[in-house]
């Protein structure tokens, strides 16, 4: 009994570390080389916060590029016009219903 219960309360001890809304996957890729994408999706492990979650684009000179954003339930989508060839950094914060806020950011290039 006792071993029981000293597994359940390490399970719930630990869950709070899984619960952060973490990047899972995006397209493109981290590191891709791909032609100008129309949309540039971020998939996280958990439910987010839209109110407190997004993401942002930019050049290789660190220039902000303006592009439509949207915030869905596990997703964040950014909708660029064309993009010139060239290195783009997307830089994203996530805060899921745990309310703990997660930042991050990935690199792709746009080839000709």
């Amino acid at each position: 009994m006792k071993r029981i219960l000293s597994c359940l309360l390490l399970a719930v001890m630990a869950s709070p570390a899984f619960a952060h809304a973490r990047l899972t996957s995006s397209d493109p890729k981290a590191d891709a080389k791909v032609k100008s994408p129309s949309l540039i999706r971020l998939m996280f492990s958990e439910g987010l916060e839209p109110a407190f979650s997004g993401a942002t684009l930019s050049d290789g000179a660190g220039k902000n590029i303006p592009v439509s954003a949207a915030v869905g339930t596990t997703t964040i989508a950014l909708m660029p016009l064309a993009l010139k060839p060239g290195a783009y950094t997307v830089s994203w914060h996530s805060v899921g219903h745990d309310t703990h806020r997660v930042t991050g950011s990935f690199h792709f290039t746009v080839v000709p």
